[in-house]
């Protein structure tokens, strides 16, 4: 697959990865001069229903246009391989991510969160639904900006006789309850999903584990989401209460939108947000009979939902069954209309009767309770603004039970002072009973994130997102990072801070240092090299000439002295002087002195010899 062609245009480059039904290769458009990400399926060219559905979830698809959304730039098919052309991210899966960051700033989370909703919410205006969010579908830059991927193109021409239990396990921990039982996914299904994606961020944990991909499903049917607060301290109610509207088992419960979800998670750090009350949903009730339907038929058939059939455009579900449910419910109207007359006078009497039973029970019920507790009850001390010492003497003295104490975050109330009671001051309550307190914890703290690395303009974005008041940008030189990128920051990756009552330092890279080229003319070699030695230049070369210069001093160099250079990136040429070059009358001049010394020297010689025969005589 390597080096080949596909449709004269698209070059595959190399191998990126191979999912449960496709695989994804690196490759280059050759017209557009483009790194892309290449996606190929193989379907049955005869299987006429299934490239029908695959072209028409392609076309959908590469509708979209969104900056959180992975771009389909083309659809291409040779034979029964089809293949679509994406746009090629470079960074890693927020799975990826999550596995090298096993506890993310809620900064970043709800940074992360909020790309993902604005991206579904640009689908779900455009009619499409994603039907599989999980965080291997989401693909991250280094400057972690996020974008969705697989819009469902590989469950569009799924075999149904094919086996997807392995495939089945990676999403079931995000599937909706609705998806579980069967129906067909909606824009909020996406929303329970990302959810889930959320509560897993936060926590380090999928909420729903278990042997089997169907009891992993009855799990998201039956249980309630566990308590972020096992798993987690100080993360704001705001960002909780996102998390607990978002995976409400009644999809009616959940965010209208996903466009409101992103308005919600854009605002849920916000100061007067953060200690706002627990989101409980509407608890709509349910008798027996229904939560049995809910949860009787689901078996492995279920959490895979997206057989043939299901691939028909939502509008086609929504169209469908609102018809035949009208017409199942015209039929039964009909039906019932004969007698209806009779049966009114009837209803209306047993309709009065019960009134009246309900409000001699609740006037009876009244009375018997003053009767019962008032003589035994107390009022609820007020311990509001009190220490939580102060505020547990005075409600033992008050005859009650300290009960559940919970910290929270708090930037109006001193650490370990008591926000709130309950039950509130006042009300009156049968002696012994327990009275719970939420004290504060101290303002509200932050895992200082790593900075180094990214962009400026990201940093400040997020630097303001977190409440720093007090924020110096300093420029420096750094052999290391690329001129725009965070080089240091004053306040160490995850260290717990209060933004707003702290200093911070980021220094950015300006690019590589230059410095001056130093004059090493005049220099003797050896000092020359001790110099150069300490610029770190990328290479340097000596050479040597002739010159009237003492021999071993320098006479030139290859960059004029006083260049603003960067030495790692430069090369260096040194010429030493070998000094002055002998002519043919230096060397005369050379040789005659030399005989003249020669003849000195026999001549001392010689008179030596005499002097010692004259001394002898």
């Amino acid at each position: 697959m390597i080096n080949k062609m596909i449709c004269n245009r698209y070059k595959v480059l190399d191998h990126l990865g191979t999912g449960g039904m496709a695989t994804v290769w690196l490759g280059y458009d050759t017209i557009l001069d483009r790194q892309v990400a290449i996606k190929t399926f193989k379907i049955d060219a005869n299987d006429k229903d299934a490239v029908k559905r695959f072209n028409r979830e392609a076309k959908a698809v590469t509708s979209l246009s969104h900056p959180n959304i992975v771009s389909i730039y083309d659809v291409e098919n040779e034979g029964d391989f089809y293949y679509l052309m994406l746009e090629y991210v470079e960074g890693m899966t927020l799975k990826d991510y999550m596995m090298k960051n096993p506890k993310i700033p809620i900064d970043t989370i709800i940074y992360i969160a909020k790309q993902i909703a604005d991206g579904l919410s640009h689908a779900h205006q455009n009619g499409i639904i994603h039907r599989d969010i999980k965080p291997q579908n989401i693909l991250m830059k280094p400057d972690l900006t996020c974008k969705i991927t697989d819009f469902g193109i590989a469950r569009a021409y799924g075999d149904t006789t094919l086996t997807q239990t392995n495939q089945m396990l990676g999403t079931v921990y995000y599937l909706s309850p609705e998806q579980a039982r069967g129906n067909v996914a909606t824009a909020q299904s996406d929303i329970y999903s990302l959810g889930i994606l959320i509560f897993e961020m936060i926590t380090g944990q999928i909420p729903f584990k278990g042997e089997s991909a169907v009891a992993i499903a009855l799990k998201h049917l039956q249980e309630e989401l566990p308590d972020i607060d096992k798993y987690r301290d100080n993360v704001p109610q705001s960002v909780k209460n996102i998390v607990l509207q978002a995976t409400m088992k009644n999809p009616n419960e959940r965010y209208i939108s996903s466009k409101e979800l992103a308005r919600d998670i854009s605002t849920c750090l916000s100061p007067e947000r953060l200690n706002e009350n627990k989101y409980v949903g509407f608890k709509i009730p349910t008798d027996e009979s229904q939560h049995f339907n809910q949860t009787q038929y689901i078996d492995s058939r279920n959490i895979e939902p997206y057989y043939e059939e299901q691939y028909q455009p939502d509008e086609y579900y929504d169209n469908y069954e609102d018809v035949n449910r009208i017409n199942h419910n015209n039929k039964k109207n009909n039906y019932n209309n004969v007698g209806k007359n009779k049966k009114e006078v009837s209803k209306g009497k047993h309709i009065i009767l019960a009134l009246l039973a309900i409000i001699l029970i609740a006037v009876g019920s009244f009375f018997a309770y003053n009767y019962i507790v008032g003589a035994d009850s107390v009022s609820a001390p007020d311990v509001k603004n009190q220490t939580l010492d102060e505020a547990k003497a005075k409600i033992v003295k008050a005859g009650l039970e300290v009960g559940d104490i919970t910290k929270v975050a708090s930037d109006e109330v001193k650490e370990n002072t008591v926000i709130d009671s309950d039950p509130k001051a006042g009300k009156k309550v049968r002696k012994g009973s327990k009275v719970d307190l939420r004290v504060s914890s101290g303002k509200t703290t932050v895992d200082m994130p790593n900075f180094i690395g990214m962009d400026e303009e990201t940093v400040k974005r997020n630097v303001s997102k977190l409440g720093f008041k007090n924020v110096t940008v300093e420029k420096v030189a750094s052999d290391r990072y690329d001129s725009g990128k965070v080089v240091a920051q004053s306040i160490p990756a995850g260290t717990q801070i209060v933004p707003k009552e702290k200093e911070l330092i980021i220094q950015v890279s300006t690019g590589k240092k230059k410095v001056s080229m130093p004059n090493l003319i005049g220099e003797t070699e050896d000092d020359a090299k001790k110099v150069i030695n300490s610029y770190g230049f990328r290479s340097v070369s000596y050479k040597e000439e002739y010159s009237d210069k003492e021999k071993g001093t320098v006479i030139s160099q290859s960059i004029q002295s006083g260049s603003s250079i960067i030495p790692s990136e430069e090369s260096l040429v040194i010429t030493v002087s070998k000094g002055k070059e002998k002519t043919n009358k230096t060397k005369e001049d050379d040789n005659n002195i030399s005989d003249q010394n020669n003849k000195n020297k026999n001549s001392g010689n010689s008179n030596n010899t005499s002097d010692q025969n004259n001394s002898g005589n």
